[in-house]
C-alpha cells in the first residue's frame, strides 16, 4: 500500500475497541468511490465512537474522494463522533486541506 496509485484500489475495514479504521489504497476509480460512500454511509449509521480514515492515494485519487470525506466529516462532528482522517502523502494533505478536509499528516 504504498499509494501511488497503480495497483487496483482496495478498501480494507478493521476495528479495535470503539474505533473503526477504512484504510483506502491505490488506484480510485469511480466504482471504488461508490464503494466508499457506501461505507462510510454505513459506518455513519452504526456511528462508532471513532471512524479513522487512511487515505494511501495520489492526489488524482484524493481528488476523487474529498467531497465524499468532507461531507462525512460535516456529519459525525454533527453527532458529536469523532471522523479523523489521515494520509502519509503531504501533496495529498494539502489538497484536502484545500478541500476544507480536517486531516493529518501521518505514516
Amino acid at each position: 500500500m504504498d499509494g501511488d496509485g497503480d495497483e487496483p484500489g482496495e478498501i480494507v475495514l478493521s476495528t479495535v475497541g470503539e474505533t473503526v479504521t477504512v484504510t483506502v489504497a491505490g488506484r480510485i476509480d469511480v466504482r471504488l468511490v461508490v464503494a466508499l460512500r457506501k461505507v462510510l454511509l454505513e459506518l455513519g449509521n452504526r456511528a462508532p465512537a471513532t471512524l479513522r480514515l487512511h487515505l494511501h492515494v495520489s492526489v488524482d485519487g484524493a481528488e476523487l474522494v474529498a467531497r465524499l470525506v468532507r461531507d462525512t466529516q460535516t456529519r459525525f462532528r454533527a453527532t458529536k463522533h469523532r471522523f479523523l482522517v489521515a494520509t502519509p502523502d503531504p501533496a495529498v494533505l494539502r489538497l484536502l486541506t484545500g478541500a476544507r478536509v480536517v486531516a493529518e499528516l501521518q505514516t
